[in-house]
């Protein structure tokens, strides 16, 4: 019998096609893939594959089909790439007559009813979905029907049939991913990672699922509950991919990976008492209040070099208004704590919540000012449909007033729910990048600490993205930050003339 060709996709949706190339194996679909191949061996033939939603990365994906037609596609994206992920279906669909096309991963998760109404999919897989894709597959090779399957949502009746399915309670019952799958060094070849460094051979760690914040922007694929892998097994891990492949960079892409003091610490011991010499970075973010002296010791010992503190407003209010609840004095103090060990340290920061004042989204821009962050980034926030912040500003503002720039990314503004202007929102957003990136301190700080972690290609290029989105010239800023950055405003102004980009 002929093996089930099942491709894995990852939809990857790249707005900022200007600067950045930035492409990353999909971790989430190596687990799916680790699965199949575990429960039905050569009954499968899988592929894994990341798509940027690039002219040459759909032209490269019309010949895969060609060459490779699928019995299963399964198509993995954000909100946010909802455009090529229909795309892609109609295209798999209509054009090179996939059989079975299902969506997967955030979007689908939040919303199957929008996915299924394009009868370019058949079917959407709500929530973690290893047990489903083993169900789903099953069913496939013993020629059953789709319907029923918990987790999965079908069409039925002119609406759809959903049934359930339970979290993962022991997430070591899964299997340690398995690399050979997906061509993940090839993937790290020519692109920027989470971390912002360009062409460095790494691999990425999920090690927990789930967080008991309730922060009203945050999705809830995993729900609300933390489970997490052991420290032994996340050690096992590293360890394997530190010895058959080579690996010493180590990405940790969990949600907040130090909710559980105790597996943190332990797992950052093993890496020590172990001697493995590693770089490890946390691109998505630790609870910054979680984090103490002992915590940051271990931390730099294990070969932390990176840390994100997903800050989002400097405002208590605000903080108590969209159910983050961050101690500002503790995430502070955590911030020093890691920067002068060495640490590199980003700030994440939201502006335009639903009531926020001037006045308040100003307080953000001060906390990272006056922070000892390396660098920082100020987004805008986005209100996804369905989501508890979209459902809070419903209450103040007529949501269907407004484009919301669903499928944008997080630095453009539009009109929204704000409590000024789309114009003064920008404003505040360039203040705040000139303030935090152009003082002599903050240059200081950035030559000082950023060689601990990127190399001096990744620093050239984040200075001249600062210089760039600031929208300065070299005479707006203090002399002595002006001969320091001489050759980085001089390459940003030509770059600005040619192109016309700020972002």
């Amino acid at each position: 019998m002929k093996p089930l060709r099942v491709l894995l996709l990852d939809v990857s949706h790249v707005t900022l096609d200007t600067t950045v190339d930035m492409l990353e194996y999909p971790i989430g679909l190596v687990y799916i893939g680790t699965v199949l191949k575990q429960a039905f061996g050569d009954r499968v033939d899988l592929r894994i594959e990341s798509c940027e939603h690039k002219a040459d990365g759909l032209a490269r994906l019309e010949d895969l089909l060609a060459a490779w037609p699928p019995d299963v596609l399964g198509l993995r994206s954000l909100t946010m790439g909802r455009g090529p992920l229909h795309e892609i279906a109609r295209l798999a669909k209509h054009e090179h007559h996939v059989p079975i096309v299902v969506a997967g991963g955030p979007h689908a998760s939040d919303n199957p009813e929008e996915v299924l109404a394009d009868d370019a999919f058949d079917a959407a897989a709500v929530g973690e979905g290893e047990r489903t894709a083993v169900e789903l597959v099953g069913r496939l090779l013993d020629g059953k029907s789709l319907h029923g399957i918990p987790g999965l949502a079908v069409r039925h009746d002119g609406g759809i049939r959903f049934v359930p399915r339970p979290l993962i309670e022991d997430l070591d019952e899964l299997p340690i991913p398995d690399h050979r799958l997906v061509d993940f060094l090839g993937i790290n070849r020519g692109h920027v990672d989470f971390s912002f460094r360009r062409n460095v051979k790494h691999a990425n760690l999920f090690t927990s699922r789930g967080c008991p914040y309730r922060c009203l922007y945050c999705h809830q694929v995993f729900g609300k509950r933390m489970r997490a892998h052991s420290a032994d097994r996340v050690f096992a891990e590293v360890k394997l991919l530190h010895d058959e492949w080579g690996i010493t960079n180590f990405q940790i892409i969990d949600d907040i990976f130090n909710l559980d003091r105790e597996r943190a610490m332990t797992f950052f011991d093993r890496v020590v008492r172990e001697g493995l010499k590693l770089v490890i970075s946390f691109p998505n973010g630790l609870r910054g209040d979680r984090v103490d002296d002992e915590m940051v010791d271990a931390m730099w010992e294990a070969g932390v070099r990176f840390i994100s503190y997903a800050i989002e407003s400097g405002s208590p209010r605000i903080q108590k208004l969209i159910q983050k609840n961050m101690h500002l004095d503790r995430i502070r103090q955590a911030i020093a704590r890691s920067t002068a060990k060495g640490i590199v340290c980003k700030g994440y920061f939201m502006l335009g919540f639903p009531t926020e004042t001037e006045q308040e989204a100003l307080e953000t821009i001060r906390f990272a000012n006056e922070s000892e962050l390396t660098l920082a980034m100020f987004f805008i926030v986005v209100y996804f449909p369905g989501t508890p912040l979209y459902r809070l500003a419903e209450q103040t503002y007529d949501m269907k007033a407004f484009q919301l720039g669903l499928e944008d990314d997080y630095v453009r503004s539009r009109e929204g729910p704000y409590g000024f202007t789309r114009g003064r929102l920008d404003e505040i957003k360039r203040q705040g990048i000139r303030e935090f990136f152009f003082s002599p301190e903050r240059v200081d700080l950035a030559f000082r600490v950023l060689p601990n972690f990127f190399n001096q290609r990744d620093i050239d290029a984040s200075f001249l993205v600062n210089v760039i989105s600031s929208e300065l010239r070299e005479e707006d800023v203090d002399p002595a930050v002006a001969q320091r950055l001489h050759r980085y405003f001089l390459v940003a102004d030509r770059f600005s003339q040619r192109t016309g980009f700020f972002v």
